[in-house]
C-alpha cells in the first residue's frame, strides 16, 4: 500500500511541475506579445553576409504593463551586481553561432533603489562648522530593484546565424 502511495505521489508530482515551472515563449519579429504583464518584442535589420553566416542586428525590448515590480534585499549592498539570478526577463536566440564575438542571449535587469544611510567613521576629516553632522558622514545603499509601471527597457545586439536562416528568438520572464 506505502508503495503504491509513493509511485502515485511521483506520477503526479512529474505532471504537475511542468504547470508551475518558468516556460520559454517563442517571439516573432515585429510582434509584441505580453507575458506576465510584461510587453517582449523584437526587430531585426539585415546587416550583410560575412563567411557563410548572415549578419543581423537585432533590438530586444520589455515594457512593463502590469504593476510595479519591486524586490526588497535582505543585505543592502553597495554595488548592484549584474547576476542571471537578478535578472527579469532572458532573451535567447536559439540558433545564433556567438562567432566573431555575436550574442547569443540578453538578458534585462531592473534599476536599482538606492538610499543614504549614516554611518560613523573614526579616521574621517573633521566637519566644518556649517555643515550636518547626518549629511556628512552618509553613503549610498541598494535596498533593492524596482521596474515600474509604464517604463521601458531595450538592448541592441549583433548577432550572426547560419546563411539563409532568420533569428529565432525565445524570452524567459523571471
Amino acid at each position: 500500500m506505502k508503495n503504491i502511495k509513493l509511485v502515485l505521489l511521483l506520477i503526479f508530482s512529474i505532471l504537475i511541475s511542468p504547470s508551475f515551472s518558468q516556460n520559454f515563449v517563442d517571439l516573432k519579429s515585429g510582434r509584441d506579445t505580453e507575458v506576465n504583464g510584461i510587453l517582449v518584442s523584437f526587430n531585426t535589420v539585415t546587416k550583410g553576409t560575412k563567411r557563410g553566416n548572415d549578419l543581423y542586428r537585432l533590438t530586444v525590448t520589455i515594457t512593463n504593463r502590469g504593476n510595479d515590480y519591486m524586490r526588497i534585499f535582505n543585505h543592502s549592498p553597495e554595488v548592484f551586481i549584474k547576476k542571471p539570478e537578478n535578472a527579469i526577463a532572458y532573451f535567447q536566440i536559439t540558433n545564433a553561432t556567438g562567432k566573431a564575438l555575436s550574442a547569443t542571449n540578453a538578458y534585462f535587469y531592473p534599476k536599482p533603489m538606492y538610499i543614504k544611510v549614516p554611518y560613523k567613521c573614526k579616521k574621517c576629516p573633521p566637519i566644518k562648522k556649517d555643515e550636518d553632522p547626518y549629511e556628512h558622514y552618509t553613503k549610498s545603499v541598494i535596498v533593492g530593484t524596482q521596474f515600474v509601471s509604464g517604463s521601458t527597457l531595450n538592448k541592441v545586439l549583433n548577432i550572426r546565424v547560419p546563411e539563409g536562416e532568420t533569428p529565432t528568438v525565445r524570452v524567459m520572464i523571471y
